[in-house]
């Protein structure tokens, strides 16, 4: 299966230094690149990518708009991208501030190299799948015991009303058998005929909807309701609560 190469935002001041390392990084390890040399050009680069980016290597220390000026900013705006944040010597309360805001990693410029880099852009990118995974592994197992529950309380309506439509198919079925009996013997023979038959269609009919409404009842209690539904459920339960309520 094709998968894209991971993709990297650099942004350092020292444009030849930015511009060397993105080239190496996209020659030698097939990293897809992109320098800017500031941090308002790093926010408008992430403001309008069009796939974004897997990775940003951050410069610290650059004039007007900072390497934590550039993290605050994709915190406040919920950018998630994962950031290594490059400092110099001493600056380990830094790194500790921008991690704070969600950065990574960071690396001491002095102290790197281009292989030392693709080993952190390659881990941290792998950190953030991982991440991503295991968030969306939650999400699914909540939105399972969510459906769930969602599912129980169809079945408990359909148990509530499960009696009253027994009863209600039952009395139906005595006043057709028992009473329309009666009736028919206090009428003539020919119009006795008439509605005998009128009387067999209805009790068939009725046969056909009480086959009917059982097989949808049963195939609700085996349905997948969603958790999204579970207002519109309760309503309904409260609603078939106050007829069978009324009726008594």
């Amino acid at each position: 299966m094709f998968q894209e190469p991971i993709s990297v935002l650099l942004v350092d001041d020292e444009e030849t230094f930015a511009q060397i390392l993105a080239e190496q990084l996209q020659e030698e390890y097939g990293f897809q690149t992109m320098f800017v040399t500031g941090g308002r050009e790093a926010i408008d680069a992430l403001k309008n990518a069009r796939r974004g980016f897997d990775v940003v290597l951050l410069d610290y220390k650059m004039p007007e708009v900072t390497g934590l000026n550039v993290l605050q900013w994709m915190h406040e705006q919920k950018n998630e991208t994962p950031v290594v944040l490059l400092t110099a010597a001493g600056s380990e309360t830094v790194a500790v501030e921008a991690m704070k805001l969600g950065a990574y990693d960071y690396l001491r410029k002095e102290n790197v190299d281009l292989q030392r880099i693709a080993i952190v852009v390659e881990s941290t990118h792998e950190r953030r799948q991982f991440r991503i995974a295991k968030i969306m592994e939650e999400e699914r197992w909540k939105e399972i015991g969510l459906n769930n529950q969602a599912t129980d309380k169809v079945r408990d309506v359909l148990t509530a009303i499960g009696p009253k439509i027994n009863d209600t198919f039952a009395a139906i079925s005595y006043t057709i058998d028992n009473d329309a009996e009666q009736a028919l013997a206090k009428l003539p023979e020919k119009e006795r005929e008439v509605f005998k038959k009128i009387f067999t269609e209805i009790q068939r009919q009725v046969g056909w909807i009480e086959v009917g409404v059982r097989g949808l009842l049963s195939l609700y209690r085996i349905l997948y309701a969603r958790h999204t539904e579970a207002k519109e459920i309760d309503q309904i339960r409260s609603e078939i609560e106050r007829k069978v309520s009324s009726e008594k």
